[in-house]
């Protein structure tokens, strides 16, 4: 017998002798051979009464709890810091039509003196079309916020991080080397964005949970979380996976009344908390 089994047994025994029952039922004075009897055909009935999943055996793949993890934070970061300039430069080649920069006057007045003047003039309103401003900015947003909520990190602090990314980095960083910044960038993005970005939150496990298919189709399913997720997924698909809480723990429970014997059978509750 185990050293599992030897624990149970002794704590079967305990809760006879000490006529500790469930649900309120006692158990009558009995000699203590007859305890013991009774005991182990209650422990040679448990498996059969109740059985668990190992917990060996749960898919981990169709988890989604992101544990804390600063440096997978820091790694969404660097990876969009390189993804910025990469935007800025397709900004750059653009029609001014899609960019509103006017890049004959930052040339000739030169970059660093071009973002001192916009930074001291804004914000304003900006020109930017609808998409833009009202599309691709609270995506932006959701992103920089799934950025960190995928990394383990409270809503608010997502939030904080969206706000501090769009707003430093992007506005009054980058972009503003060729645009004054934009009173509708620097609110849609962090704030719509954050509410956009738990959304993708909550989507993102439904679609995990679901063996990462949408309609059936895993195709269409790792696209969306690709769009919802990108420097999450990319890190996920080049080995740093995304490690995920799980908490187990497990009691002893009155599971029924033998009906031959009339005691009262125990067993082992065991919850998973994800």
């Amino acid at each position: 017998m185990g050293k599992i089994s030897i624990l149970l047994l002794g704590f079967f025994i305990f809760l006879n002798v000490t006529k500790v029952t469930g649900q309120n039922d006692s158990i009558p004075a009995t000699p203590k051979l007859e305890l013991v009897k009774d005991t182990l055909t209650s422990l040679e009935d448990f498996p059969k009464i109740i059985q668990f999943e190992p917990l060996t055996r749960i898919d981990s793949s169709r988890i989604y709890n992101p544990q804390r993890d600063p440096k997978r934070l820091w790694y969404n970061t660097g990876m969009y810091a390189v993804t910025a300039l990469g935007a800025f430069g397709l900004l750059w080649i653009a029609p001014e039509s899609i960019s509103k920069w006017d890049k004959e006057e930052i040339k000739e007045e030169g970059l660093l003196k071009k973002w001192k003047e916009n930074v001291k003039a804004g914000p304003v309103i900006d020109e930017d079309d609808f998409v833009m401003n009202y599309i691709i900015h609270p995506w932006a947003g959701g992103v920089y916020y799934m950025s960190a909520r995928g990394s383990g990190y409270k809503p608010w602090e997502c939030a904080t991080y969206s706000f501090l990314m769009s707003t430093f980095f992007w506005e009054y960083g980058i972009e503003a080397f060729a645009e004054i910044p934009s009173w509708q960038d620097l609110i849609i993005t962090p704030v719509v964005g954050s509410i956009v970005g738990e959304g993708f939150f909550i989507a993102k496990g439904k679609i995990i949970r679901n063996e990462r298919r949408i309609l059936n189709s895993k195709f269409l399913g790792n696209t969306t979380l690709f769009i919802m997720d990108p420097f999450n997924e990319i890190l996920d698909v080049f080995g740093y996976k995304t490690k995920n809480k799980v908490v187990a723990y497990s009691s002893f429970i009155p599971i029924e009344r033998n009906p031959f014997t009339n005691k009262q059978t125990w067993g082992m509750q065991m919850v998973l908390k994800f």
